[in-house]
């Protein structure tokens, strides 16, 4: 689950403005707040980023692209391959031979894998428990694998882009973010990792989002206040218009 201290006094200020010049309850501002800051997160949550994306949750085609392909790095360099004859496997296993990596990294393996629930035991055991990438350790979180094999756990793999991001649907369905943006590889799987709870009510109104996913980039906190900080941009720009459109309305009303 995600856990992240956040500066939040700016937005909080921004909504007591907001509901101010709206003349609308605060405790329902925060609410609709929240859910478009649940779509500024799903966008940030990687493999979105920072660069591009927007208050809906959208996130570019070529961000699915980049986690596909870090995925597919990540797994490579914990699974040599080769076409050589189990015996002749073992035996060089047996000798310490050192394995040619992914990016010609010499690795000093001491298993092979055979089937893809045996890598996926292998890539579990090599993934760190905080920020899910793969550590080789010289070879001793790594296993030979078929070419062929190596290919099909790598496709498994890339087909779960996007669950990161899916451990905030549910938040974002109980606080209404628009969804139109949410690209379908994040939808399809589903809304249940995650999810939000609201306490008190007006000015006392408390909202929390949460996502019960594991695997987290250690920079997740700072994208968390990315999001706060772009929503509080675009809080203060609602105000400033509201409050000119007021203004002209008001001039109209004295030129009569």
């Amino acid at each position: 689950m995600v856990s992240a201290k956040i500066n939040t006094g700016p937005l909080q200020a921004g909504m007591r403005e907001f509901a101010n010049v709206a003349r609308k309850d605060l405790g329902e501002v925060a609410k609709q707040q929240a859910g478009i800051l649940v779509g500024h997160v799903i966008a940030l949550t990687p493999p979105g980023s920072g660069g591009v994306s927007t208050e809906a949750g959208g996130i570019p085609l070529i961000a699915k692209k980049s986690g596909e392909s870090r995925i597919a790095a990540d797994i490579a360099k914990i699974f040599p391959t080769t076409r050589l004859p189990e015996a002749k496997i073992d035996a060089l296993i047996d000798a310490r031979h050192e394995w040619e990596g992914a990016g010609g990294q010499k690795l000093l393996v001491f298993r092979r894998a055979n089937t893809l629930p045996e890598m996926k035991i292998v890539h579990r055991e090599a993934r760190n428990p905080r920020s899910g990438r793969t550590r080789v350790k010289g070879g001793r979180f790594a296993a030979i694998v078929r070419p062929a094999l190596l290919k099909a756990y790598i496709r498994q793999e890339k087909a779960k882009v996007g669950v990161l991001n899916s451990g905030w649907l549910a938040a974002a369905r109980d606080l209404k973010t628009a969804s139109r943006n949410v690209p379908a590889w994040i939808k399809r799987h589903g809304a249940s990792n995650g999810g939000s709870s609201v306490a008190g009510s007006g000015a006392s109104t408390s909202i929390r989002i949460y996502n019960n996913l594991t695997w987290f980039p250690s920079g997740m906190a700072g994208r968390v206040q990315i999001a706060v900080s772009r929503r509080t941009s675009g809080l203060k720009k609602a105000v400033e218009t509201m409050i000119e459109r007021k203004a002209k309305a008001v001039q109209r009303r004295l030129s009569r």
